[in-house]
C-alpha cells in the first residue's frame, strides 16, 4: 500500500506563481525526461542513478521543490518495496510541475542560447581585443551557481582567450586543433581544457590572470561530468564556434 504524506507545498500550489532558480528549473526538466518513461513515483536514490548525481543532491532539490508544490512525496510500505525495515519516500511530479516541464525544458533552451550568443557577439564585435577583462568576468560568473552546460562555456571560452593573451598562435594544425574537430567525448573536452591551461601557464602573466585556476578547473570537470548527451555535444559545437572566432583574430 502507498500512503500519501501531507506535503509541504500544499499552500505553494494555491499560489498563482511558483518563482524558480535556473537551476531548480534544469532539474525539473531533467526529472520530466525520466518521468516520461516511468510515469509512477520513483525512488530518490534511483533518480539519482538515471541523472548521474549524488543521492544527497536529488533527494535535497526534491525537498525544495516539495515546499513550491511542485514535487509530493509517498511513502511505500515494506510489502511493495524490496529490502527489509522501513518504508521508502518516493518522490513525482505535481500535475502543476507536469503543466509546466514542456515551458520549463524551452525557457532553459532559450536561456542558453541567449548565453551563448552574448558571449560569441562579446568576441565578434571585438570586446575581446582586451583579453584581461572579458577573462575575468568570464571566471567571475563561473564561481556563481550556474546550470553544468553554462559553467563549461564560461570557462572554457576564459580558457580559450587566455591563449590569446599569452601570444599563442591559433592554427588549424596542431593538437589543439586536433582535439576540436575530432568527435565530441567527456574526454577530449576534459584534454582541450587541460591542454589548453598547460600552454597558458607557461606565461607568468596568464597564470596571475587566471589566478585560482586549480579551482576553475575542478568546476569545469565537476560540470563536465554532469553534462548529458545533449549538453556535450552543445558545448563542443560552442567550443567549435569560439574557436574559430578566435582564430580570425579582433576586428580592425
Amino acid at each position: 500500500m502507498i500512503v500519501k504524506t501531507e506535503s509541504a507545498g500544499t499552500a505553494a500550489r494555491r499560489e498563482p506563481a511558483v518563482k524558480l532558480t535556473f537551476r531548480q528549473k534544469a532539474f525539473l526538466s531533467k526529472v520530466a525526461d525520466v518521468y516520461r518513461g516511468v510515469d509512477a513515483p520513483i525512488h530518490y536514490t534511483a533518480l539519482a542513478d538515471k541523472l548521474g548525481l549524488s543521492k544527497s543532491t536529488v533527494y535535497d532539490m526534491f525537498r525544495v521543490l516539495e515546499q513550491k508544490g511542485m514535487i509530493e512525496s509517498q511513502y511505500a510500505t515494506p510489502k511493495e518495496v524490496a529490502g527489509p525495515g522501513r518504508a521508502s519516500v518516493m518522490f513525482y511530479p505535481t500535475a502543476r510541475a507536469r503543466e509546466l516541464f514542456f515551458h520549463v525544458a524551452g525557457e532553459i533552451k532559450d536561456e542558453w542560447e541567449d548565453l551563448k550568443a552574448r558571449i560569441l557577439a562579446s568576441l565578434r564585435q571585438g570586446k575581446a581585443g582586451n583579453c584581461k577583462d572579458v577573462i575575468q568576468d568570464l571566471l567571475s560568473k563561473a564561481g556563481e551557481s550556474q546550470a553544468p552546460l553554462a559553467q563549461c562555456a564560461g570557462i572554457v571560452t576564459a580558457l580559450l582567450l587566455s591563449l590569446r593573451e599569452a601570444k599563442y598562435e591559433l592554427t588549424n594544425k596542431g593538437s589543439l586543433s586536433a582535439i576540436i574537430k575530432a568527435p565530441v567525448s567527456k574526454l577530449r573536452m576534459s584534454i582541450l581544457a587541460g591542454l589548453v591551461l598547460g600552454i597558458s601557464l607557461s606565461n607568468q602573466a596568464v597564470e596571475r590572470l587566471l589566478g585560482n585556476y586549480r579551482g576553475y578547473t575542478d568546476k569545469y570537470e565537476a560540470s563536465l561530468r554532469k553534462l548529458n548527451k545533449e549538453g556535450l555535444i552543445k558545448l563542443h559545437r560552442f567550443t567549435r564556434e569560439v574557436w574559430m572566432v578566435l582564430q580570425a583574430g579582433p576586428p580592425h
